[in-house]
């Protein structure tokens, strides 16, 4: 309580007073209180430093009982610049030579140098990487930078990226993808108009261009199948049958009537009553090129005799058992279709004899058939071409009178003639006049000979699992006048010798923390915040305990820790023998965790152990509860001491002051009376 000062009149000083009073009753009570809470608040500090000392003791056992100090693995390469490799815990320990034969790479295309003032589109472009795909629409006029903004702002696009390269010559399309691997490979089609620049920006491989004429050349000779050459083929299989063979295994010729009475297809007329082929129907054409096809094919013998040299009856078994027909050889008119054959080599020559119908001969015939038809309809066609010329009407409409005059089935031929025309002649032109993107890089993967015997690849450089648990990464390819890299896998010896040794260093840290918590100091014989307190001794004793107890589960030369060479000194503290635990980790590493691990094992106990001292209802926590309970009194004591001395001083001063007062009226009546004497 403060108070101004009072009592001048009289020479009293009434607050110095008061405070001396009140001093003297609060100083005893206080000095008690503060002793106490220094007492405990150095209790709880030495208690914090010995449960602090003994977790992380406790911490090393539980990594030793799950046994993840003994399953660590160690990889080393021999050349870091080719290979090197991460282990599991799954990996078992060994040596394995890495030869990297390639490095896995991402798929790169660039376009031919452009100008600085090129302009695109309309059109499109559909880029694909592997099976997935994307299109980007190229408005009229688009320069270089909108179609790379177009591929890479796309928010379907599966990894492609596009960008610009300023060579001394032009501006380059740069188109690559952002995933390596064999897989994933780009394409790029361009749909535009014939000479737009857009098809310069189109990458196809050469094989996928052939693929695209095969396609087409195939289509077209379906066509073709259906004009009266084809079906003239047809008529060939079906009157004159391949050849057969009886019961006794000799060739039966085909029938020599099947010419007499081959009929037409369309009508069942015999053949031998056509007359001119221009006259015929489109059914009787086809026919009667069927007979005139028949009619050669029917020269040829069958017999064996006229096949196989050196014939006779006698001889007949065994030459027919070891004939075999020889394969055509290619004529002078299948030679020269070679050069007009894509992917044309001598190992695939067999598949070009006179059956194969190449795009340009598919072409032709496509071009005949459609004039044969329309040759019919030619002074037709002179007076709708008339009336074209004068605006009457359109290409399209006197088309559509034209083909109108045809039979059903030649109609629809021509329009397939014109379509398959069309698509052949479209894919002709792109494969002759192709000038789109090239290839800078090819998109590969990763690939490595484990041991001289096993393949291994990836779509990258890091080939996961190359053995259980072990991932290998390749930087380099081996150099073709060094053996292979070799990885080896061992287990982490080192890192379980240094978790031994911190066991033990921290064993010994806790005994000194303990011992000079709960000692008294030789020197100056002040006694530790700890002395005398049984909780201290109680905890090296149960450790000691443990440390001296046999591990039943253990192998017989590993069930204590003298074992591994470590012992109690006359100290208290522990000490390592490192000749017998080097020994023991290089013979014995593969049984440690028998001794440390499971249930049973030496972690266990330890972690017991110290769990029945530190854990919640252990004595070192039951010790810190009662030490904050403690303090929790002394401030409820604290708190009452205050509330008295403000009481006490209150009442002191009033006294005071009402003293003061009755001598200041004592001397004023005095100083009355003497003035009346």
């Amino acid at each position: 309580m403060s108070l101004g000062p009072m009592g001048m009149s009289s020479g009293m000083d009434i607050n110095s007073m008061v405070s001396k009073i009140v001093d003297s009753e609060r100083v005893p009570k206080q000095q008690r209180i503060d002793n106490e809470r220094t007492r405990i608040d150095s209790s709880i500090s030495a208690y914090g430093r010995l449960r602090e000392s003994l977790d992380s003791m406790k911490d090393l056992m539980t990594n030793f009982r799950q046994e993840k100090a003994f399953a660590v693995r160690t990889v080393e390469s021999t050349d870091e610049g080719v290979v090197s490799a991460t282990a599991t815990t799954d990996a078992i320990a060994g040596k394995y030579a890495i030869d990297v034969l390639q490095l896995a790479q991402s798929h790169k295309v660039a376009s031919e140098a452009l100008s600085e003032d090129t302009k695109f589109g309309p059109g499109k472009l559909q880029v694909s990487l592997g099976e997935k795909s994307f299109d980007v629409q190229v408005g009229d006029r688009s320069k270089l930078i909108d179609i790379v903004r177009g591929i890479n702002g796309a928010t379907e696009n599966p990894g492609v990226r596009a960008s610009v390269i300023n060579d001394v010559d032009g501006p380059r399309l740069i188109v690559a993808s952002n995933l390596s691997g064999k897989d994933h490979q780009i394409s790029i089609n361009v749909e535009s108009e014939s000479g737009n620049p857009l098809k310069k920006l189109e990458y196809k491989t050469l094989e996928e261009r052939v693929n695209d004429l095969e396609k087409a050349r195939l289509s077209a000779q379906e066509v073709l199948s259906k004009t009266p050459a084809g079906i003239a083929k047809d008529a060939i299989d079906e009157v004159a049958p391949e050849n057969a063979v009886d019961e006794n295994g000799n060739l039966i010729p085909k029938d020599p009537n099947a010419i007499e009475n081959a009929t037409d297809p369309t009508d069942g007329s015999n053949l031998n009553d056509a007359s001119d082929p221009n006259d015929l129907s489109y059914g009787q054409a086809a026919a009667l090129a069927g007979q005139q096809a028949i009619d050669a094919a029917a020269i040829a013998s069958v017999m064996p005799e006229d096949n196989i040299g050196g014939w006779t009856e006698t001889a007949s078994g065994t030459l027919l058992d070891s004939y075999h027909t020889p394969e055509l050889e290619l004529d002078e008119k299948a030679i020269e279709k070679a050069s007009d054959v894509p992917g044309w080599s001598n190992t695939a020559s067999g598949t070009l004899t006179d059956s194969y119908v190449t795009p340009k001969e598919a072409q032709q015939k496509l071009e005949a058939e459609q004039a044969r038809i329309e040759e019919k309809l030619a002074e037709e066609s002179a007076q709708l071409a008339e009336k074209v010329e004068k605006g009457e009407l359109t290409p399209e409409q006197a088309k559509q009178i034209e083909r109108a005059k045809l039979d059903p089935e030649e109609r629809q031929l021509l329009e397939e003639v014109d379509q398959a025309q069309d698509e052949l002649a479209k894919a002709q032109e792109s494969f002759d006049t192709y000038n789109g993107m090239s290839e800078v890089q090819s998109g590969q993967d990763s690939m490595v000979v484990m041991d001289g015997v096993a393949q291994l690849s990836s779509n990258n450089n890091i080939i996961e699992d190359a053995v259980d648990g072990i991932d290998i990464t390749v930087k380099g390819t081996t150099p073709r006048d060094k053996a292979p890299a070799e990885i080896g896998v061992e287990y982490d010896r080192s890192s379980v010798r240094q978790d031994i040794e911190s066991f033990v260093n921290s064993y010994n840290q806790f005994y000194q923390v303990s011992k000079n918590l709960s000692g008294v100091d030789p020197a100056t014989g002040q006694k530790g915040p700890l002395s005398g307190d049984s909780t201290v001794r109680n905890a090296d004793s149960r450790l000691k305990g443990v440390f001296s107890t046999n591990i039943e589960q253990a192998p017989e030369n590993l069930k204590s820790l003298t074992e591994f060479g470590i012992t109690t000194t006359r100290q208290g503290t522990l000490e390592i023998n490192h000749d017998m635990l080097d020994r023991q980790l290089n013979n014995n590493f593969d049984k440690l965790g028998e001794f440390f691990g499971g249930n049973n094992g030496f972690a266990k106990r330890v972690e017991d152990a110290i769990q029945g001292i530190t854990g919640i209802t252990g004595s070192i926590r039951t010790r810190e509860k009662s030490l904050l309970e403690q303090n929790y009194r002394l401030a409820d004591d604290q708190g009452a001491l205050d509330r008295r001395m403000d009481s006490l001083e209150s009442r002191t001063h009033s006294k005071f002051t009402a003293m003061q007062d009755a001598t200041s009226k004592m001397q004023s009546q005095l100083g009355s009376m003497m003035s009346a004497m």
